[in-house]
This record gives C-alpha cells, structure tokens and sequence, in this order.
C-alpha cells in the first residue's frame, strides 16, 4: 500500500471570495492544508488566510508566500497574533524575498542581500513569535518588542521559507521550519534541494526541516491543453532570470524565446487520468519530497474538475 503524506492546495487570488469559497470546499473534502499565495501587486494573501480562519474549523491554513521587503517583521508579526487566536495550531506562516524586477521595480525598494535580509527577517519573526520577544540590531532590522505581556505562551507557529537556489535552500536548513520550493523538476530536488537544505541543518545541528514542493495539476489527457496552461502560468515568472538558472541546473533549459520546453512542461505540471496524477504525486514523495502543494487550473468544467482533483487529493 502505499504510503501517506501531506497533500495540500494552493489557491491564488483573484478574488477573495473565491479564495475563500474553495478553502471551504478544501477543508470539506479532506484536504489537510490550504496555501494562499500573494503577487506583488493583488489581494493580500495573509489577510485571505486570516478571513479564512474565521470560516473555517479543521483545515491548515498558510500564506504561500508573503512578500517580506514591503512589510516589516514586526507589522507581520502583529498580523500573525491575529492567527493565533483564530487558528491555533492550524498556521503556517510562509515568507519569502520575491524577485528583483518586482521588488525594485513594483515597489521602488532596494533588493538588496536577500540572504541577509531574510536571515535578520526571520531573526525577528523567531523572537516574537516563538520566544515572545526581541531585541536585536542588524544591518537591516533594529528592533525591541515584548508581545510576553499579550501572549503567554506564543504561538509558535511554523515559519516557512520560499526557496529557489542553493543559498537559499541552505539558509531555510539553517533558520526555518520548512522550505517551499516551486517550479522545480525532481532531478533539482533530488541533486540541489535536498542536499542544500541538509547543509543548511548541519550547520545549524539540527534536523533538515520539511521540503514543500509545488505541483500544477491539469486534469487532462490532452498534452496541448497541458501546454497552453503552462505557458499561460509561467508568463508572470518569466521576467525572473532564477527560474532561468533553476531549470539550466536542473537539466531542462528553457527554450531559446525564453520559453518553457515541452520536457520541462512534463515534468512540472500533473495532468493525465486520476490514477497517473495520483502516481506522479507519489513519485514525487518517492523522490525525497515531503510534502506537495499542489496548485488546481481547471478547464472547461470548473466545478466538476475541481471537486474530482480534490477527491485525489484527500485519497492520498
């Protein structure tokens, strides 16, 4: 028989009623965690979660990420103590630098050092959320706050980190609960990820922290409708040169207009019959993943998609 493992969904704005609607259904099917994602510019991921917090009763709950150089630790700190008295025990809180071209170019903030950044970024979220203060002065963050007299105990919850390359696979061994990884083939996991963030632990003695990683799901046979969705999902990522380098180290180089390639596009996305959908989000456990955060675009029947995806999700 084969064997159990976390399976959760990602659920991207647009719109905020809809994020929440599927989150219900989520948790009425089975479905053990709920990511909502933000984009630099759209509905707030952290304040969806929180919404749904308010709606729901049994299912986990995560933002898959929140983007940390517009918001200070301490202001996503304050957000999160609002997630402990909606949903304790049920919270993951995933952060993450983003990109460049958004951060300096959306928002006119400087993107610079992310590995430093986020090492002091996370410093802070440690402190507040886990020790119920801080006092520390970095090169980026100067902060002294004690939330003991609010929250005894705190809330501990998980803080997730989003990855992409080595560096910061290592620095998520190092300091996180969990790093999140998407648009990765398995060969970038198993040589790359994997090994990255058991440095990472080493360093830190301690053991590596769970791999979460992303997994489109297209139920279809048809590999042209596969391809039109992938490169639709990948136009907002293809401005960021690390995904670029991502897919050379793993062995699948983008085309050359920048492109996806149909091999790449194979090993991204899950599409085919429930049964081969069902085996590739084992094969990925088999590959070294811990747990998978699947990310559902339906097609022609929205609901009926939908509700059958979710019915392989809570199988697993």
């Amino acid at each position: 028989m084969a064997t159990t493992f976390p399976v959760g969904v990602a659920i991207f704005p647009p719109t905020t009623q809809k994020v929440l609607a599927s989150i219900k259904r989520a948790e009425q099917a089975g479905i053990p965690m709920a990511w909502v994602p933000s984009w630099p510019v759209g509905p707030d991921g952290m304040s969806i979660a929180t919404a749904a917090a308010a709606q729901t009763s049994s299912i986990g709950l995560g933002t898959g990420i929140s983007i940390t150089y517009p918001c200070h630790p301490l202001t996503r700190a304050n957000e999160a103590m609002v997630m402990a008295e909606l949903a304790p025990q049920r919270f993951r809180l995933g952060v993450g630098a983003s990109h460049q071209p958004a951060i300096e170019g959306q928002y006119g903030i400087k993107f610079e050092k992310p590995l430093a950044h986020m090492r002091e970024y996370i410093t802070v979220l440690r402190g507040l959320l886990w020790e119920g203060h801080i006092d520390f002065e970095g090169d980026y963050y100067r902060v002294h706050a004690d939330f003991s007299p609010m929250m005894t105990p705190p809330p501990r919850f998980p803080i997730m980190m989003a990855t992409l390359r080595q560096n910061m696979l290592r620095l998520a061994g190092e300091i996180s609960d969990g790093a999140m990884l998407i648009w990765s083939p398995l060969s970038y996991v198993r040589s790359i990820a994997l090994p990255a963030l058991e440095e990472g632990a080493r360093l830190a003695n301690r053991s590596r922290p769970p791999l979460i990683v992303s997994a489109p799901i297209v139920l279809t046979t048809d590999f042209g409708v596969v391809r039109q969705v992938a490169h639709a999902a990948f136009s907002v990522y293809k401005s960021f040169p690390t995904y670029k380098k991502l897919f050379q180290e793993a062995g699948y180089p983008l085309a050359a207009d920048g492109e996806l390639t149909d091999e790449l596009i194979h090993e991204l996305f899950l599409y085919g019959d429930e049964d081969t959908i069902r085996q590739r989000l084992y094969a990925m456990h088999a590959a070294g993943v811990d747990e998978v955060m699947t990310a559902l675009s339906p097609l022609a029947n929205s609901e009926h998609e939908e509700r059958t995806i979710l019915e392989i999700l809570a199988s697993i």
